[in-house]
């Protein structure tokens, strides 16, 4: 289990992902429900997937300021090719993001949470990207567990990292 929270900066490459839209359910399910849909059209042996694939469920970021109600489920992939029926295709654009870990119980997620957006609002430099189209997302590791293939509350141990798109604060 984490003990202590750390949160950096990274660069993530620009990359495409297919995607499953989702609402966010009182019953933590939605995400799961897509993930379901996802792998039914896109399993993953397809070829199109990068070769370390991971599950992200992505975030507009500009909900963060009202209420997160849209989600998207999806697998990052070189190419779209022909995207099933019920599937979206996402261009995902990168840039500098806040990364934090998480690797522990309910609690210990939500104040990882808690610590994530404390630093964007006490940074000096760097604000959250709230712009229109700017996703953040969150990676889900596919091994050795794939947390969107447990019901929310059966989760002893929630392991994900968050990156969240950031900018230089304006003025500066």
């Amino acid at each position: 289990m984490q003990t202590t929270i750390a949160i950096d900066l990274i660069e993530v490459a620009p990359f495409k992902a297919l995607a499953v839209r989702t609402g966010t359910t009182p019953d933590k399910s939605g995400t799961r429900t897509a993930w379901s849909m996802l792998t039914e059209q896109v399993p993953l042996e397809d070829a199109r997937l990068t070769d370390e694939p991971s599950a992200y469920v992505f975030i507009p970021q500009e909900q963060w300021s009202k209420q997160v109600d849209t989600l998207w489920v999806g697998l990052a992939v070189r190419e779209f090719g022909d995207a099933p029926e019920g599937i979206e295709t996402l261009e995902v654009r990168g840039g500098l993001c806040a990364r934090a870990r998480v690797c522990g119980n309910e609690a210990h997620m939500w104040r990882v949470y808690d610590a994530m957006f404390a630093w964007l609002e006490q940074s000096q430099d760097y604000e959250l990207d709230r712009r229109e189209g700017v996703l953040g997302m969150e990676t889900v590791p596919l091994h050795p567990l794939n947390a969107l293939t447990i019901p929310y509350s059966e989760i002893e141990t929630f392991d994900f990292t968050m990156l969240y798109p950031v900018r230089k604060k304006s003025g500066l």
